[in-house]
């Protein structure tokens, strides 16, 4: 994997362009600005999800720590749940995520889920996409997981989901549409040792249904954000995730369907089930993503005006 530099002044660059981003996502000239770093895939986009609670946040701290150590620059995207006042993020990412602020390979951006749903927010794929074109690692934690909220895997490259040792999370799991996204599973809190054990039994038991679903060896694991135990098993199998894309067509054709998907939620969004009828067969990927779905809008804004 390469390594990618930036400086305190880059940083600063990118709030400014994610904050043009939020404010103008309509304009062309924002469309023709996310296709160009579009062109550019450098990173390595996980998606850490999972009950409310479960140690996402603390297992993130240890993943930016580790990283760092081994010189990757790392972007996070922290959905949060909105403030029902001023419709902004409730918890923020200073409150979660403990980094030098002088780092300038560390860039920490919290967003809000608003009325969203699937547990991301409607930016995040965007900001996803800047994001990827300047960072060694991107990770996206997500609100909190129920049932439907899957949307996370339309946006990563790896999925890691996080269980709770004794918490009843294995057999909610299971029975889930959740059980379909995971790419590795991290059984958090391993510390509780007796606990921890009997979850991570559960879910190994489980684990020859779960490869009928992948073509990829699902990994689980225990780690401890606490005793930072299992953090670097878990560098490693992301590793081997990377490796095992890039060494088939898997990488390209997925990110392919998450422009396509983007591009389909986006449209519903704004003109319906009619929208989508309109534009089915007109969706089409080339280079330029975001520029093909301004192309489609003005086609339905001329129909539906």
């Amino acid at each position: 994997m390469n390594k990618i530099k930036l400086n305190i002044k880059e940083k600063l660059k990118l709030s400014k362009v994610l904050e043009n981003i939020e404010k103008g996502i309509d304009e062309k000239k924002i469309a023709s600005l996310l296709d160009k770093y579009h062109s550019k895939q450098n990173a390595h986009v996980l998606g850490i999800t999972g009950p409310p609670g479960v140690g996402k946040s603390s297992m993130i701290n240890r993943l930016i720590a580790n990283l760092r150590n081994k010189s990757l620059s790392v972007g996070v995207l922290a959905i949060d749940p909105s403030s029902q006042r001023s419709g902004g993020a409730l918890l923020g990412d200073r409150a979660r995520f403990d980094v030098d602020p002088k780092d300038s390979h560390v860039f920490i951006r919290s967003m809000a889920a608003k009325d969203y749903l699937g547990g991301i927010s409607e930016l995040t794929y965007p900001y996803m996409i800047v994001m990827r074109s300047l960072f060694d690692i991107v990770i996206i934690e997500t609100v909190g997981v129920g049932q439907s909220e899957i949307s996370i895997e339309d946006v990563v490259d790896t999925v890691i989901y996080c269980v709770q040792p004794g918490s009843g999370d294995t057999i909610q799991f299971m029975k889930s549409g959740i059980i379909e996204i995971p790419d590795i599973i991290v059984v958090t809190k391993s510390d509780l040792k007796d606990l921890s054990q009997i979850t991570l039994s559960d879910l190994l038991s489980s684990k020859n249904f779960l490869l009928e679903k992948s073509e990829w060896d699902i990994g689980i694991l225990p780690i401890s954000s606490k005793n930072n135990s299992g953090i670097n098993d878990l560098l490693y199998l992301i590793q081997k995730r990377w490796l095992w894309l890039n060494n088939s067509r898997i990488l390209k054709n997925t990110r392919i369907f998450q422009d396509i998907e983007w591009i389909r939620k986006t449209i519903r969004n704004k003109f319906g089930t009619e929208g989508i009828k309109l534009t089915e067969n007109q969706i089409k990927i080339g280079k330029n993503p975001f520029s093909s779905l301004k192309k489609l809008e003005n086609r339905l804004h001329v129909k539906f005006d």
